[in-house]
């Protein structure tokens, strides 16, 4: 699947700086999210690969789960993430892990993963070979630094396909609602203005793939929680509303607090539950955190 998981970590006692927007989610929507977080917190830390392990380790913590509970994770992502982050974009997941546990992604098992995202730098300011390279690589940099380099901001900009973003970041084949919307949450992370034209002219071709009620990587098929979140986190990020998206996402949790890709298709409820928890819990991880 071409989906990645978006977060962005925080070191120690931390809080969000204006990262959450409490009137763009419910009551039931933050019971949702703590739902899922409880059955990720389930998954033992030995069953999961780097990437999944960072990813469940930023919805936790989240969600309220204490950095030093995430500890026996953060040992487990020391251990998987050097062979894991060869590129930038899983070097981005391990940074953003690390940091949720109240660890130095800078020397985390001795391995420099802040270091690692620059290193696959292809040209100023281009971290991998996609979008989610790139826009997992700003907010990393972004939650580890404080700030995203202006440099990634323009060839963000520079590689716009139509309205929007496509996975291989070509400014040819048409955007995807996926890479879209990790694009404008990294864009956002950077400083870009909401009424930015890129951005207005991102939200309205999202708003144009909607079908029943939610979103989809593939034109035709029913929504799915991934897509439908990462959508979530885009209006977040501008301090939208994303009431029925979110409705969405509720109706394919389980009782057991995981949530389903769709209706039809289980797929990975890891991936599915851990990319929904930050648009459930109203938490817009395009600004970061910062210390108390």
């Amino acid at each position: 699947m071409m989906r990645a998981a978006l977060a962005a970590g925080i070191a120690g006692s931390v809080a969000l700086a204006g990262a959450g927007s409490a009137a763009a989610v419910g009551t039931a929507d933050r019971a949702a999210a703590t739902r899922a977080a409880g059955w990720l917190a389930t998954e033992p830390p030995s069953s999961m690969p780097a990437g999944q392990q960072a990813d469940v380790m930023v919805a936790m913590r989240i969600t309220g789960r204490r950095a030093a509970s995430l500890r026996p994770r953060l040992r487990a992502l020391s251990r998987s993430g050097p062979a894991y982050a060869t590129g930038a974009g899983e070097a981005a997941k391990v940074v953003m892990g690390a940091l949720a546990a109240g660890g130095n992604p800078s020397r985390l098992g001795g391995v420099n993963y802040v270091a690692r995202i620059r290193r696959d730098s292809r040209s100023p300011g281009r971290y991998g070979a996609t979008a989610f390279d790139q826009g997992l690589s700003m907010l990393a940099l972004r939650a580890a630094t404080g700030r995203v380099p202006a440099s990634a901001t323009r060839t963000l900009l520079r590689l716009r396909s139509g309205p929007g973003w496509n996975l291989g970041l070509t400014t040819t084949g048409g955007p995807d609602v996926d890479s879209t919307a990790l694009s404008v949450v990294a864009l956002r992370a950077a400083g870009q203005r909401c009424t930015s034209a890129p951005i207005r002219a991102a939200q309205r071709w999202m708003a144009r793939q909607r079908s029943g009620g939610g979103w989809s990587a593939y034109p035709g098929t029913g929504p799915s929680a991934n897509s439908t979140a990462l959508v979530a986190r885009a209006d977040l990020a501008c301090g939208a509303s994303a009431t029925s998206a979110l409705r969405v996402i509720r109706r394919l949790q389980q009782r057991s607090g995981a949530i389903r890709y769709t209706t039809a298709e289980p797929e990975s409820r890891l991936l599915a539950t851990s990319e929904s928890v930050p648009a459930l819990a109203g938490v817009s991880l395009a600004r970061g955190l910062r210390p108390d």
